[in-house]
């Protein structure tokens, strides 16, 4: 193609209009790619924003948990280890060792099988 030619091709008016109308639809779409990323920027820092939010509760709750944690902790301590009470109540200390002990006939029951259950009943009858 010679120069003069292809001068003429860029002069013909039918080139000029499509070409215009190629630029103005790069315009159109580029403008709404701008448009589309500055909605997806706000969103991203709506989001963000109520993202720190629901962290500042969630702190504040975990916050509020650990103090009724600490309280129901140092009743605990005051009522089992220093004996306090409060107004109207009435505590009954019962000691370990009995609690062990019935704990340990318990386990023994349990734990005997059905022949030491036969020998005993054989032994008893025995005796008389």
């Amino acid at each position: 193609m010679d120069k003069k030619q292809f001068e003429k091709i860029l002069s013909h008016p039918l080139f000029l209009g499509i070409f215009t109308c190629l630029c103005l639809l790069v315009i159109i779409s580029l403008r709404e790619s701008s448009k589309q990323a500055l909605v997806s920027k706000e969103s991203i820092q709506k989001l963000e924003q109520s993202t720190e939010i629901i962290e500042q509760e969630l702190i504040e709750e975990q916050q509020k948990i650990d103090e009724k944690q600490e309280k129901i902790i140092l009743e605990k301590i005051m009522r089992n280890e220093l004996l306090q009470k409060k107004e109207g109540e009435i505590i009954l200390q019962i000691p370990e060792k009995e609690i062990n002990n019935d704990h340990d006939d318990n386990l023994e029951s349990h734990s005997s099988g059905p022949l030491k259950e036969w020998k005993k009943l054989f032994s008893f009858q025995e005796n008389y």
